[in-house]
């Protein structure tokens, strides 16, 4: 059967298996929200995983036609790097100590908070959060300490002083992770761990990964001549491995989305490229980042809420804009979530980071499912005379 749209789909900074997110991509086909795209048509069919290599799975997505219209067809393509997530998930204590000074103290150096504060005063609150966290726990337990220290008899032992600081820092310890899981400063803390890590090219298996990705996505471009788009979803972290991955085929077939083959198109959700882009050290990206901007063929949508901590919905995915058609949106969580629904998101910050891969409660703009399986091509909902970068 003709493919309509040929999807490449990668991840975040997340361990799941390629089962989560073939579960996800049914969930979406199964609970369409009255109104919207497609909701009164016959349901939107999700056909079983196939494995295409050992980083690679892929299912096919059956939009059937209402009456007098064609079907349309689905290649969905999962590009894996669930297992280099695993090899760096482990949360020792060193591990959390070093991710905080090599994140923060690194960042500072390379002028990161510099440029952040300058783009974003709300994003900048967000990065900073796991340390306000962990100097506030310190902070409050040393006050303690040295409460219980002055009020012991002059006639205490030496050694009662140093208990109390043992204590303290053991109490400190304890009660910051403690803290970190409930308000999810933990998890933020291995996104920006990991992503500093990146910049500095230190994730050594990653970089063969990106290329093997960008080979399959121009081997796709050119196997699928009659497609009417190839498109690249990257979500959170992974948004900016699709963007690399993307400029690297492009690198390898510069053809691709200029001579009357599919539409070229790049969908990232939730980004967090400035969390690489803006370390010093991270020159390679940012001239992919530069590469994908001056594509004329390429439209690159973004779509990030302001009320996700993990995404940077205030600057912008791209390093500095070009000839591509580009636009930052916003997905509108509360217009397509009810009340109840996302004020439990507000709660949950790796819920709310995760949205946007859920099917919504109610129609609206954003619609995960039509953008990837729906007729129309990103470029169609989002056409150049639209195009936005605030």
């Amino acid at each position: 059967m003709p493919l309509h749209r040929r999807v490449f789909f990668i991840a975040g900074f997340d361990p799941k298996s390629p089962r989560f997110y073939h579960h996800l991509s049914r969930n979406l086909a199964a609970h369409r929200p009255a109104g919207s795209e497609g909701a009164d048509d016959p349901p939107v069919q999700v056909s079983g995983r196939r494995r295409l290599n050992e980083w690679a799975d892929e299912w096919d997505v059956h939009w059937p036609a209402s009456a007098g219209g064609d079907d349309l067809h689905t290649r969905y393509t999962l590009l894996r790097w669930d297992d280099i997530v695993r090899a760096h998930w482990e949360r020792t204590a060193g591990r959390v100590l070093r991710d905080h000074w090599s994140f923060y103290v690194d960042g500072f150096r390379q002028g990161f908070f510099g440029r952040a504060w300058r783009a974003s005063r709300l994003n900048w609150m967000f990065v900073v959060f796991p340390l306000g966290v962990a100097l506030l726990m310190a902070l409050l337990w040393s006050v303690l300490a040295t409460a219980i220290v002055a009020g012991l008899p002059p006639s205490a032992a030496p050694w009662a002083t140093l208990t109390v600081g043992l204590v303290a820092c053991g109490g400190a310890w304890w009660s910051w992770r403690r803290l970190s899981h409930r308000l999810g400063s933990d998890w933020l803390m291995r996104l920006y761990g990991f992503s500093h890590t990146q910049a500095a090219g230190r994730v050594h298996e990653l970089d063969p990964r990106v290329d093997a990705m960008a080979a399959l996505i121009a081997q796709a471009a050119a196997e699928s001549p009659d497609a009417q788009e190839l498109l690249v979803v990257g979500h959170s972290t992974g948004a900016t491995l699709a963007a690399s991955a993307l400029s690297r085929a492009l690198s390898l077939s510069p053809d691709i989305g200029r001579s009357g083959g599919p539409q070229l198109s790049l969908l990232t959700l939730g980004h967090c490229t400035p969390l690489v882009y803006y370390f010093a050290t991270a020159d390679q990206l940012r001239n992919e980042l530069d590469a994908l901007t001056s594509h004329p063929q390429l439209t690159w949508v973004d779509y990030t809420a302001p009320a996700d901590w993990a995404g940077c919905a205030r600057i912008s995915p791209w390093h500095r804009p070009g000839r591509a058609v580009l636009h930052r949106l916003s997905p509108r969580f509360p217009k397509i979530l009810r009340p109840e629904h996302y004020q439990t998101l507000r709660r949950n910050r790796l819920a709310m980071h995760m949205q946007y891969l859920k099917p919504a409660d109610l129609a609206g703009r954003y619609d995960l499912l039509a953008f990837t399986a729906g007729r129309p091509t990103l470029r169609d909902r989002h056409p150049p005379q639209a195009s936005t970068d605030p």
